[in-house]
């Protein structure tokens, strides 16, 4: 049967012997005593088997002479067979592999070929077509059906049909369940892709989460956002059972949060700023996103003013754990925080409108306008090529509402003085006035580069200049613009003004040559006021040199009475060439207020008199300090 190319038989058993070196070597160290131990045991077999030998007799040493070559026949047999000689027998079995296939296939082919020719004509071999042709072969039925068989044919054909439509039943009922989560699962698709569509068609941004390919994700927050805020900006959009969005908030999931802006007077809340009522459970996507995009913005601001305020410390802005305010007064204080809304909700603490409501919106709305205006330049700064790029300096946002508040108490203080100074000359019948004026709004640099939400921006933000023309007399006028506190505080520019084309001709402002201000400005609001309070009685001075040259005409003296008169060395007053007789002007500060001051020395009923009249805001209407200033001169004249 070892003949046969198939044989069903098993295998013969590999021999156990080494196959190769490596193996015998591997073999022989794997025993007791290594290569060693097997060496001694040979050599003392071989011993053994000599000393056996001599001992047998002639006989049996040729029998054992005619087995040694067995023996060694067998040992030589389990040694490693040559190559050539596998090759060979491998091929041979292939060989005998193939033919047996070819006869196989010639056979079924054969057999088919009366019921199917062409098929058969495929896959029947040239050398057996030729040979024996075609339809040759064929097979007959062995036991035909008997007549029971054939009596029970319709039935089993009814009963096949039968098992046939139970199976068709059972598939059906088993489709309806997966039909229904399919339709479950269409309807579920449709409303997330709806809900999703409305998100993309309110201008978000919806793409395909990185990490996640199968899950989208919108865009809510703002590209130029500090590095803090910037990656918060993006929330997952998971579909839930029902088809309906969960937005993924991450970090941002703590609740719906705004900036309000309170003003307290006296620890009393007087205004502050409205908040929007939470959402509803059953609120849209877009509404959502939304309310996730204003909590985002809400919690940078409260970042960048915290930020803000650690530098803003010498300018009455203090922090808590809470809030950040700022002292705008001695009894009134702004307040800003980071509300929830659901917890204010909560409380119910609307009421009724309070008297500065609208001031706390003005101030929470121009916190937002500023944030948004910083992001602004971020970009800005970004699409600057040359620019050097470095982290995100802090925003100015609490800056310019403080120089705000500054600004106004500023002008309030000086406006104070002013009117005091004028109240105090008017009482003395002079026609001195103050008359305030804001310069035209300035086009700020970089308008042709820059769009016009950027140009606009800093002059909404910046207070603006404003500026006071006092008149102190006809001839004596000056000009005060009070400019925006700076990192420095406030800055005061003082300049004169010439008198108006109805003075006389030639005349020029006496203070230019007498007490010309500083070119420098002013960095106190104190250093203004002293400059006017030194110019005044300058001022004054100068005018009674001029009501002295109306006296020329009247006087017996004419030019010689005139020239008796010089300036005092402190340019507060006139006096004459003998010292005795003059008049002085001073302004000074009591609990009511400035008062003009007048003391004059002069001749009465021939003996000299000296007399002071005060003028202040008080005062009753009386004699008028040209009249004074006429009395003193003329009665010295004539004398």
């Amino acid at each position: 049967m070892d003949d046969r190319p198939f044989n069903l038989q098993p295998p013969a058993a590999k021999p156990r012997g080494p196959q190769n070196i490596a193996e015998f070597w591997a073999r022989a160290r794997s025993q007791p005593g290594g290569i060693q131990a097997m060496v001694a045991a040979r050599r003392a077999k071989a011993a053994a088997a000599e000393q056996k030998n001599g001992q047998n007799d002639v006989e049996m040493t040729d029998s054992n002479e005619a087995e040694e070559p067995a023996e060694t026949e067998a040992e030589e047999s389990t040694e490693t067979p040559d190559i050539n000689a596998v090759r060979a027998e491998l091929l041979q079995q292939t060989q005998a592999a193939l033919a047996t296939s070819n006869w196989a296939l010639d056979f079924l082919s054969l057999l088919i070929s009366r019921e199917m020719p062409t098929q058969a004509t495929s896959t029947l071999s040239q050398e057996t077509r030729a040979t024996v042709g075609l339809g040759t072969l064929g097979a007959t039925m062995l036991a035909a059906p008997t007549a029971l068989a054939q009596s029970r044919e319709t039935e089993m054909r009814m009963t096949a049909i039968g098992q046939r439509y139970l199976a068709l039943d059972n598939c059906i009922s088993m489709a309806k369940p997966a039909q229904s989560r399919l339709e479950h699962q269409i309807q579920a698709e449709e409303k997330y892709w709806a809900e999703v569509s409305t998100v993309k068609e309110a201008g978000f941004r919806v793409a395909r989460m990185a990490q996640e390919p199968q899950t989208m994700c919108v865009s809510f927050g703002f590209l130029n956002a500090a590095p803090e805020f910037k990656n918060s900006g993006i929330a997952p959009l998971r579909r839930a059972d029902d088809g309906s969005v969960k937005l993924e908030l991450g970090r941002r999931g703590g609740g719906s949060r705004r900036i309000r802006v309170r003003i307290l007077e006296n620890d009393k809340v007087v205004g502050q700023s409205s908040l929007p009522d939470p959402l509803p459970e059953n609120a849209t996507l877009v509404d959502r996103v939304k309310d996730a995009r204003n909590t985002i913005f809400a919690q940078e601001l409260w970042h960048e003013i915290n930020r803000e305020a650690r530098t803003l410390g010498g300018r009455n802005v203090r922090m808590s754990r809470s809030s950040v305010t700022y002292a705008m007064s001695p009894t009134s204080t702004m307040s800003v925080e980071l509300a929830s809304l659901e917890e204010e909700n909560a409380k119910d603490t609307t009421g009724s409108p309070r008297p500065k409501d609208d001031v706390a919106e003005m101030l929470s709305l121009a916190l937002a306008l500023q944030l948004s205006h910083a992001h602004k330049i971020n970009e800005r700064r970004r699409e600057d090529r040359n620019a050097v790029q470095t982290s995100a300096p802090v925003y100015s946002l609490l800056g310019p509402i403080v120089s705000w508040f500054e600004h106004e108490r500023n002008i309030a203080q000086f406006i104070q003085h002013l009117l005091a100074y004028s109240k105090a000359l008017r009482s003395a019948g002079l026609p001195a006035s103050v008359l305030v004026r804001e310069p035209p709004v300035r086009t700020p640099p970089g308008a042709g580069t820059a769009a016009d939400s950027e140009n606009i921006g800093p002059v909404l933000y910046s207070p603006p200049a404003v500026e006071f023309d006092v008149d102190i007399t006809p001839q004596s006028r000056l000009r005060v613009m009070v400019k925006p506190p700076q990192s420095d505080g406030p800055r005061f520019a003082v300049w004169t003004l010439p008198p108006p084309t109805s003075s006389q001709p030639g005349s020029g402002n006496p203070l230019q040559s007498v007490f010309p201000p500083s070119p420098d400005e002013y960095f106190d609001a104190n250093d203004a006021v002293w400059y006017i309070n030194g110019a005044v009685p300058r001022a004054l001075t100068a005018h009674s040199m001029l009501v002295l040259e109306g006296l020329k005409g009247n006087s017996s003296s004419g030019e010689e009475g005139l020239a008796r008169w010089a300036t005092r060395s402190d340019e507060k007053g006139l006096v004459d060439e003998t010292g005795g007789f003059g008049i002085g002007f001073e302004f000074t500060f009591s609990e009511g207020g400035p008062e003009l001051k007048v003391t004059g020395a002069f001749a009465e009923g021939g003996e000299k008199v000296s007399r002071q009249w005060v003028w202040g805001l008080g005062s009753q209407a009386g004699e008028a300090l040209e009249d004074v200033v006429r009395q003193v001169l003329s009665s010295c004249l004539d004398t």
